[in-house]
């Protein structure tokens, strides 16, 4: 809408800041949920304009009264996550625009106790056991594993390996270049096992002079192109194939279900930090812009060190009765 008075705002989001527009659409759904909230209890007049903003400043009763709301609608923590996202990103851009002065500290109060659900991952031996499902002996099969290695191997989002072309990679360097949320580049090591399957998957797939440019780094610039997965020839697998694929492989492990290609990514976070790597490390390698996001990986890791000691140490729980 032309007189759209959120239109500055998301342009900002969209332009200025690099967010993707799904991350723009939900933030402006976001932040309108949160205008009608305040134009509800009497803060701002309807329709709540560009010149009535100024009022929200220090308004943290208004922003407690809105997530409860949301609590009591049922809404996920997830979701209660991203709509604090939204309001924390909307008062720094109305402190950008002189509109308010300060922007409330601690925007996470008011989820009633509620914590971010710790994400599921497996353990070491399950994950390669996943990971050695596809048929290494097949073109589809070594598609797949390669598929799944690097998913695992660099940490990646789902968006980002079927984005992957290849010219993102440098196998001469070991080395992958990823486009992340907000189209932020980095660079993340290819090497071991995603190395391995990818050069088997694209030494079958690609001709022997296009596999032998990937292999000593000198791309041409069609060749660059091109998608290191594919669907159907020559277009980018879909992110609704990697995700049924990855559920049809855990599904052949008995023990293993509701698992996803974010699953793997998981798995790779803890496993790093299970094995000693710094969280800033992690945070780099995930593509975290801030560090709270991968300090989750941290409490997943403390809460089964304490199911292990509980589990383990024969003076860990309270003993009852006489």
């Amino acid at each position: 809408m032309a007189d759209d008075p959120l239109q500055p705002y998301l342009d900002h989001l969209g332009i200025e800041r690099g967010l993707s527009p799904r991350t723009v659409s939900s933030y402006g759904r976001d932040i309108r949920a949160f205008l009608e909230t305040a134009t509800a209890n009497g803060l701002l007049q309807e329709p709540a304009g560009r010149s009535e903003w100024g009022k929200l400043a220090g308004q943290r009763d208004l922003i407690r009264t809105h997530l409860a709301a949301l609590r009591r609608r049922g809404c996920k923590p997830s979701t209660m996550d991203r709509h604090l996202a939204a309001i924390r990103s909307f008062y720094r851009y109305l402190k950008l625009t002189s509109q308010v002065e300060d922007v409330p500290g601690n925007l996470s109060i008011g989820r009633g106790g509620r914590r971010r659900d710790l994400p599921h991952d497996l353990n070491v031996e399950l994950t390669a056991r996943l990971l050695e499902m596809p048929d290494a002996a097949t073109p589809r099969g070594r598609r797949d594993r390669a598929l799944l290695e690097v998913i695992y191997g660099l940490g990646l989002r789902l968006a980002e390996v079927t984005g992957l072309s290849l010219g993102d990679l440098d196998f001469p360097e070991g080395r992958a270049r990823v486009l992340g949320k907000g189209n932020r580049e980095r660079v993340l090591p290819l090497a071991g096992c995603a190395a391995d399957a990818l050069a088997a998957h694209l030494s079958g797939t690609l001709e022997a002079g296009e596999w032998q440019d990937i292999r000593d780094g000198a791309t041409r610039r069609g060749l660059a192109e091109r998608p290191v997965f594919e669907g159907r020839p020559g277009r980018r697998i879909s992110r609704r194939t990697v995700q049924a694929l990855v559920a049809r492989y855990a599904g052949e492990l008995a023990q293993v279900a509701g698992v996803s290609p974010h699953t793997l990514r998981h798995s790779f976070a803890t496993h790093l930090l299970d094995g000693g790597a710094g969280i800033r490390v992690v945070q780099e390698l995930l593509g975290h812009r801030h560090l709270s996001t991968t300090q989750i990986y941290t409490h997943l890791g403390r809460s089964r060190l304490r199911a292990s000691f509980e589990s383990a140490h024969p003076r860990a729980r309270t003993r009852r009765g006489g």
